[in-house]
């Protein structure tokens, strides 16, 4: 059931000019989150930290409109700038004042092609035009007669290049999740271990997830509580610094891959009743009804029925009437009435070959 750690976004192909952590500002919740930012070519992208070899979300500087510091806060330890497009403003916060004005410096090169006018030392403004001429190098050189493009009926549509991969169907069930709460998630794991040790449910603000798990140690249970965040793409198990998994399913087959399967989804078979239930005819209207066991309201010493002689000698009667009186535990309700006639004159023949 193991599979490899859920992939994020492709690796990177374009160098990478300048880096360090950004406090984002993120477009639904508000508030700013922590990125490791790296300048490759002239796209942002964001990590979540330094050592991860893929990206969770990049921003595109084409549109590029300016780059500038964000004076609308009154804290003066803070170090706020915001990036301007064509199509938006995307705000930042660095963490300290010589890292927002090389970032302002670098995105200003690289977009622009040209070196701002900034205060920096002479160390910094080689590194601006080292990254300068490797950005030049990078694009592609214009042609002065390009084709002609092909007339717009017979143009096919162009592919997207790059499709998210944080789509979740969620109205794909997961086999292991139960509306369960905290306490009856324990208690569902430790009656079904047989079935697993792990399951997802809903977190107590009904807005996010948990993963419960429980293990024996040393003829002891271990269960141990995980939480699991909603984001704007993806899945975020709170652990170290956080790993981002593209779906449920991602969150679940990466607690397995990462413990070698010693942690199983809690899947219980679906197949087989949970309660006996059977289906009678009604004597009046033939319909049939289906009746579950508990409306039979029967103790198990009255539906046992031992087959051979009674334990108590019948009263003496002939043996015309012994077949001709059926006996009262011998009527079977759960069956029709065509088999229970036929049940009972095989088992009159019976006691009636056993007393000859």
């Amino acid at each position: 059931m193991s599979s490899p750690r859920p992939v994020r976004h492709r690796v990177f192909h374009d160098p990478g000019y300048f880096s360090s952590y950004l406090d984002k500002l993120e477009t639904k919740s508000k508030k700013y989150k922590k990125y490791w930012t790296v300048l490759r070519g002239n796209e942002l992208f964001f990590q979540m930290t330094s050592r991860d070899p893929t990206y969770i979300e990049k921003l595109s500087l084409e549109n590029f409109v300016s780059v500038e510091n964000d004076n609308s806060h009154n804290n003066t330890q803070q170090y706020f700038f915001i990036l301007k497009l064509k199509t938006g403003e995307t705000k930042f916060e660095a963490y300290s004042s010589e890292a927002r004005e090389q970032w302002k410096g670098y995105i200003h090169t690289v977009a622009k092609l040209e070196i701002p006018k900034l205060d920096f030392l002479p160390g910094q403004i080689c590194s601006l035009q080292e990254v300068l001429d490797e950005e030049m190098k990078r694009l592609p050189k214009p042609t002065s007669s390009p084709p002609p493009l092909p007339p717009t009926r017979s143009r096919p549509p162009t592919p997207e290049l790059e499709q998210s991969v944080y789509d979740d169907v969620e109205n794909q069930q997961l086999s292991c999740f139960y509306n369960v709460s905290r306490v009856e998630a324990e208690a569902m794991l430790e009656k079904n271990v047989e079935f697993g040790n792990m399951l997802m449910r809903p977190n107590t603000d009904n807005k996010n997830f948990s993963i419960t798990t429980r293990q024996e140690f040393n003829n002891k249970s271990v269960i141990k509580h995980y939480r699991i965040s909603c984001v704007d793409n993806g899945y975020v198990i709170e652990i170290d610094d956080g790993i981002l998994c593209n779906s449920k399913q991602d969150v679940i087959n990466l607690f397995v891959q990462q413990t070698k399967g010693v942690l199983k989804p809690l899947e219980i078979p679906k197949d087989y009743e949970m309660n006996l239930s059977y289906v009678q005819e009604d004597a009046e209207s033939g319909e049939l009804i289906h009746r579950n066991l508990h409306t039979l309201n029967l103790s198990p010493a009255k539906t046992t029925i031992e087959p051979g002689i009674p334990k108590e000698s019948p009263p003496a009667q002939s043996k015309t009437q012994q077949l001709a009186t059926p006996s009262q535990s011998s009527t079977l309700p759960a069956l029709s009435r065509a088999v229970n006639a036929e049940l009972n004159l095989k088992l009159m023949q019976r006691r009636a070959a056993m007393y000859d």
